[in-house]
């Protein structure tokens, strides 16, 4: 069982994102609106100002999609899904990371049942 982040600019990109995850079985995913941290500082910070450049100018807002992706078999699934959904190098600041999970599952499988 894996913890997977996947980071996207794009709202277009997270919208397809997400409906193809639901479609290879991943039923247990957020969607968290976030900021970049480099816009954020440029924005807020008069002395990071200078990186306004950098950032583009406005702030946009990323998606962060967190999801727990059952098996290896449903990574390598998902892995091929997403280089397909991004190529072409549209996002060069998205981004994903895959964490193996010692547990983890609906919080109903705390619950102990009582008779």
């Amino acid at each position: 069982m894996y913890f997977m982040t996947v980071v996207v600019q794009s709202e277009e990109t997270a919208d397809e994102l997400i409906t193809g995850l639901m479609d290879l079985g991943v039923t247990m995913s957020v969607v968290v609106e976030a900021t970049d941290a480099l816009e954020m500082i440029s924005h807020h910070v008069p002395l990071f100002a200078g990186f306004r450049m950098m950032s583009g100018g406005s702030i946009t807002r990323s998606r962060a999609i967190l999801s727990i992706v059952e098996s290896d078999l449903q990574l390598a699934h998902i892995k091929k899904f997403i280089s397909r959904t991004i190529s072409g190098g549209r996002e060069e600041r998205d981004f994903y990371v895959v964490i193996p999970m010692i547990e983890g599952g609906p919080l109903s499988n705390l619950i102990p049942n009582s008779r």
